[in-house]
This record gives C-alpha cells, sequence and structure tokens, in this order.
C-alpha cells in the first residue's frame, strides 16, 4: 500500500496522500494546526493549496450536522461554507473541498477522466445513513462520475482499536448493512466497529476498484498521534482538516 506522507508547511505538518492524479490535491492536516476557520485562515490554506500543489482554488466547507446530504461547491472569489451539509461534490476546476473531522473519517473522491470530485465527513451516524452511497448517487446523477474510473482515499479517522460504541449504535448499523456484525470486533469490554473497512467495502461494492482505494490507517484516537482527537481531547481539542482539490 502507498504510504501517506508526512511533510512540513506554513501551516505546520500536513499528511499528504499517495496516488493522486495529475492537477488533483488530497491532504490532511494535523494537531499543529487548530482547523478553527475565518477568512484569514482560509486564505492560508488557498495559498498552500497553490503553492505546494499547484492549484488555483477557492475554498468551499461545510456547517456538518452528522446528517448525508451532499451539497454542490463552485469556484468562488473566496472562502464559503454551504450550511447543514456533511459531503461536498464539484465537477469544476479550481475547488477545494474541505472537511472537519476530530476523529469522523474523512473520504475523499476524485474520477480524473469526468474532473469530478467529493469530499465526505463520515461519523457513525452519518455513516449509519449510508452518506457515501448517498454522495455517490448524487455525483452520478448530477455529473458524469464513474466510480470505475475514480480513486478513494480514506483518511486519519478513529480506528477499531480505539472506537467503543454501545450496542444501540451497533443496532443502528445493522438497520442500514445486512453485514453489520462483519465490522464489529467483540474482543473488548464494549464492541469497537471498524469504519473504515465498512467504507472500503462500500466503495468497492459500487464499483471502486480496490487498487484505487487507498487507506491511510492513521487512528486519530490512540496515544502519540499527531491528530486532534474529540475522545481524546474532548471540547478542548481542535479539527483535523482533510481536503481535496482540483
Amino acid at each position: 500500500m502507498p504510504e501517506f506522507k508526512v511533510e512540513p508547511s506554513p501551516i505546520g505538518r500536513i499528511v499528504v496522500a499517495p496516488n493522486v492524479p495529475p492537477g488533483r490535491a488530497v491532504f490532511y492536516t494535523t494537531g499543529d494546526f487548530p482547523g478553527r476557520l475565518t477568512p484569514d485562515v482560509a486564505r492560508e490554506l488557498t495559498t498552500l493549496v497553490a503553492t505546494r500543489f499547484g492549484i488555483d482554488a477557492s475554498l468551499t466547507t461545510c456547517t456538518q450536522v452528522h446528517g448525508r446530504t451532499a451539497a454542490r461547491a463552485q469556484r468562488e472569489h473566496a472562502w464559503s461554507e454551504c450550511d447543514s451539509c456533511d459531503a461536498l461534490w464539484s465537477a469544476e476546476r479550481g475547488v477545494a473541498l474541505g472537511i472537519k473531522v476530530a476523529d469522523c473519517l474523512p473520504i475523499a473522491m476524485v474520477d480524473p477522466i469526468h474532473d469530478a470530485v467529493a469530499n465526505v465527513h463520515s461519523g457513525w451516524r452519518g455513516a449509519a445513513q449510508r452518506i457515501v452511497s448517498e454522495t455517490l448517487e448524487t455525483l452520478m446523477r448530477e455529473t458524469s462520475f464513474s466510480p470505475a474510473d475514480a480513486s478513494a482515499w480514506l483518511g486519519p479517522s478513529i480506528r477499531a482499536c480505539c472506537f467503543e460504541v454501545g450496542e444501540e449504535v451497533v443496532a443502528e448499523f445493522a438497520k442500514s448493512y445486512e453485514n453489520a456484525e462483519r465490522y464489529v470486533d467483540r474482543s473488548h469490554a464494549k464492541p469497537h466497529i471498524d469504519l473504515p473497512a465498512l467504507t472500503a467495502d462500500v466503495l468497492r461494492g459500487r464499483g471502486f476498484s480496490a487498487e484505487r482505494i487507498f487507506d491511510s490507517e492513521l487512528c486519530t484516537r490512540c496515544e502519540g498521534s499527531i491528530f486532534h482527537s474529540y475522545r481524546r481531547d474532548n471540547k478542548s481539542g481542535g479539527r483535523n482538516l482533510g481536503f481535496v482539490a482540483q
């Protein structure tokens, strides 16, 4: 599996995804960066996208509500934030899509043939509502996005080692996935869920090639993690930002 590489940047360490098609970028901020957005911070981020990745792009983020709505992003003159959504998509060049996470799973998707990209915020609530499938339905309805031509990246998130949940959460997953128990580790006192494994299987089931699904395998919650974690730091922590740009 190609490595996600940690490298320095003007905003602190970032993690750069592998095998990203030319003219696109997928990367993640770390605990070095608080992840709280203002117009000035947004300009820092678009400057980084331009200088490090050579992409002149406006930034779109969203006010996330742990739902399953995917909103269209368009090239703007400055930073814009879509209201009440948990996924962003675009078929325009010159856009950067930002997702805020602090244990939830960021999922970037790029179809370089049809210039379509998406970025998804998937916590357990969004996953239980099938947000990845909902986003793909929107992409394929509104653009020429083809999973057969696309790649996906699963960014830093809480992993099965640390993702302890109650039986009520397992029950919510079972409502949406017949094989939900496959992703539950019951070797602990309470169930642990492997959300990245479930997500990778959903992507494969929707037509993504296994060879083009890249998992960072990075846990935000583990001790020694370089990322913000809500479960570890509670409200005192910041947010990691996951980006896809073209």
